[in-house]
């Protein structure tokens, strides 16, 4: 028995002889036994596959087959609650945007740039799939101030109605639906709450664009919860626009994560930086302008909705101002007084009072109260706001063009003659009787007396944006560019909703198409000249009396640091004649 004991001691004593002597660093390392563990670098297991062979950003490809999605989309999309899918509609406007809407997607792109990281920012917080964020190249390419035929107005393009009830404020003063900040929020609890209702984000983005209503009822009439297969062309409850909304939207997001590869120039566009004031009283834009050293254009683009060159009378307003600003004038405010800070003083004209009788209270004729507020009639049709100059603080230099930025409200009026009735005054006017009686909701279509005032147009106007709020009757050709278009009329059209729809004029229309009177039926085609085509001649522009560099940026659908850095401009400067690249 000792003899076996003391072989296995000589045996375990060799063993101890020929292991390798480990340093103090390596004795710490406990012993792994051999195979129980190989190293394997992290990865997700469905991004493994060769992403340094196939992906590299700066390398362009002209692409022309068949769009597949490679490793590196699902690389790039790893994190998307909303997963693209490919059919044919996707296919379709891929296509679109790398060819002849090449440069529409690059000015979109551009755009882009400016906006996406403060509304991606946004999406964040309000908990909604960041991959939103490329839904306003769908509605507006992301301009901020579009506003389309139908009145939705904004880079997220609200209805009135719509913005309302998400908090969006449309007044005299603001439309904020223009603001891309509030707009987005407000787009975000939109979104939030259609996919609450309809349990699916194809859905929700669907029901953004038709109405919950419209989805609602396309999932009872076709018993299915599912986007694509409701929209199927066989199925023809829901418009074509709907249809192709979320193809259209997966197209975009798709191009604007993989434009290199398309051969897409990067994204030129400089990130919106501002700071933020808190004014407490009315300020006029000009003044604060002047104060801080800047241009009255910055202060649009960064507060575009602003619809005069005057904050609203509340009791405090939060305004953006550029970067690097806020305590000049913070420091300024503090010695400025009201009057000096406004310039003008408001008044709130009713209808029925003459303009005259609100020049006596101020002290002035009542032609330079006209004057100055833009107006043509001696009487006040409707309520509104008057802007009347503060004596001793009215610097008129300074003002030189804020009366020009003021929105208007100068109406076409028709007076009453006897034998006059509501229904010849809408035919006079190339209009129907319902959409007269819209205009004039006080008026007793039963008693109208002669020398009595019917409008028959209704519109603020502003001369900076180049919009009405609502279809005004042109009574003279308008100059500039246009495009000979064939307009099908639809059922429920009049000449002068077709009049206002393209710019043109009633008698135009009629002489292009020699009607000898205003009445037209549905399906008849009229040629029509398109005075609202944006189009510039080669991506050029002519610069006109009166023009500024915001008017010109918001006619092509651009911004004011876009437009002067393709023209190697320094400053807001520009003279008649001279030829400005747009495009």
């Amino acid at each position: 028995m000792k003899n076996i004991l003391i072989y296995i001691l000589l045996a375990v004593s060799l063993a101890a002889c020929q292991t390798e002597i480990k340093g103090p660093e390596e004795a710490m390392i406990p012993s792994v036994p051999e195979d129980s563990f190989t190293f394997s670098p992290f990865a997700h297991p469905e991004f493994k596959q060769k992403l340094d062979k196939t992906f590299d950003i700066y390398t362009v490809v002209n692409t022309s087959h068949e769009f597949r999605f490679g490793p590196h989309d699902t690389e790039y999309g790893k994190y998307d609650v909303i997963a693209l899918v490919e059919n044919s509609r996707f296919d379709y406007y891929v296509r679109l945007f790398t060819g002849n809407y090449r440069k529409v997607f690059q000015k979109w792109l551009d755009r882009s740039n400016e906006y996406v990281y403060i509304l991606r920012d946004i999406l964040r917080r309000e908990g909604v799939p960041e991959e939103l964020v490329y839904l306003p190249f769908t509605e507006s390419g992301f301009n901020p101030a579009i506003r389309s035929r139908a009145g939705a107005c904004g880079m997220w393009q609200f209805m009135k109605g719509t913005g309302k009830a998400y908090g969006l404020d449309t007044d005299f003063w603001v439309d904020e639906r223009n603001d891309f900040e509030k707009s987005t929020v407000a787009a975000a609890r939109h979104l939030k709450d259609l996919y609450e209702s309809l349990g699916d984000w194809y859905l929700a983005m669907a029901a953004y664009n038709a109405g919950l209503g419209k989805v609602l009822n396309a999932i009872k009439r076709y018993n299915t919860r599912d986007y694509f297969v409701m929209s199927q062309r066989k199925y023809r409850y829901l418009k074509l626009e709907t249809k192709d909304y979320v193809p259209k939207y997966m197209a975009l997001r798709y191009l604007a994560r993989n434009y290199q590869e398309y051969g897409f120039d990067t994204p030129n566009g400089q990130p919106q930086l501002f700071d933020r004031v808190t004014l407490y009283r009315q300020a006029n834009l000009y003044v604060l302008a002047k104060i801080i050293g800047s241009d009255i254009d910055t202060l649009r683009e960064l507060n575009p909705e602003l619809m005069t060159p005057m904050t609203p009378p509340v009791e405090e307003y939060s305004m953006r101002i550029p970067y690097g600003k806020k305590k000049i004038l913070e420091e300024k405010l503090e010695h400025i007084s009201d009057a000096e800070l406004a310039q003008f003083h408001i008044e709130f004209a009713r209808k029925g009072h003459s303009i005259a009788s609100y020049a006596k209270k101020y002290g002035m004729t009542a032609s330079a109260l006209k004057d100055i507020n833009g107006l043509r009639h001696n009487m006040i049709l409707r309520d509104t706001y008057l802007f009347i100059p503060i004596k001793n603080a009215y610097d008129e230099e300074l003002n030189r063009m804020f009366v020009q930025e003021l929105k208007r409200y100068n109406p076409k009026v028709h007076i009453v003659r006897s034998g006059d009735n509501m229904y010849q005054i809408a035919h006079k006017y190339g209009m129907s009787l319902y959409e007269l009686m819209a205009m004039n909701r006080d008026v007793n279509p039963k008693r109208i007396r002669p020398g009595q005032s019917i409008i028959v147009s209704d519109s603020y106007y502003n001369t900076r944006t180049n919009k009405k709020s609502v279809r005004t009757y042109a009574s003279k050709t308008k100059s500039g560019s246009y495009a000979k278009i064939t307009h099908k009329v639809s059922y429920g059209e009049s000449l002068w909703s077709i009049a206002n729809q393209y710019g043109t004029t009633i008698s135009q229309i009629k002489s292009s198409n020699k009607l000898r009177s205003n009445v037209i039926q549905p399906g008849k085609d009229l040629i029509v000249y398109n005075y609202n085509s944006s189009a510039a001649d080669d991506g050029k522009y002519t610069v006109r009396r009166g023009d500024s560099l915001w008017e010109i940026a918001r006619k092509f659908n651009t911004s004011v640091n876009t437009i002067k850095r393709k023209n190697n401009l320094r400053g807001n400067n520009i003279h008649p004649g001279s030829v400005l690249v747009v495009d």
